[in-house]
């Protein structure tokens, strides 16, 4: 009625990328945990939201409902400067900019704290919005690592 179908070509792919689903979830999530097993270490990073983390609050229910967890999380930056977080996403080499959450790359995005957010009140606070891919965790960490020098 609408007029918009979904394509034999696009079609072929979901049912393609489904069969390695399990697969890709699971090496997200294991990368995901290393990285933030080095991101716990920095100063810079005020909080990590994470449910599969085991700290983390919902931890518990989180097990209750789910196996496991994909690659999304977010990051609290305790910053005075707004443009020393932005020069931190714009200086990420592996790290596209966006919201295609899911896919194999990673990426990272800024979020309106107050907006989004609003039990973090501080306007020093600032969020950043993370999806750990399939790159080798280790040259993901490093590259965190470069960025979050500019976080002033």
């Amino acid at each position: 009625d609408l007029g918009s179908t979904l394509s034999p070509t696009n079609a072929f792919n979901i049912i393609q990328g489904l069969e390695t689903l399990p697969l890709r979830f699971k090496k997200h999530q294991e990368n995901t945990m290393k990285v933030i097993k080095w991101m716990i270490q920095q100063k810079k990073i005020a909080k990590i939201l994470y449910p599969y983390k085991p700290s983390s609050a919902s931890y518990k229910l989180w097990k209750k409902y789910y196996s496991g967890a994909s690659g999304l999380l977010s990051i609290i930056i305790n910053s005075k400067s707004k443009s020393s977080v932005y020069k931190f996403i714009n200086s990420l080499d592996l790290f596209g900019i966006g919201y295609s959450w899911g896919g194999f790359e990673s990426l990272a995005v800024y979020q309106d704290i107050q907006r989004e957010f609003k039990k973090y009140k501080d306007k020093n606070l600032h969020i950043v919005r993370l999806h750990i891919g399939l790159e080798d965790p280790k040259d993901l960490i490093n590259d965190l690592r470069t960025a979050l020098s500019y976080i002033k």
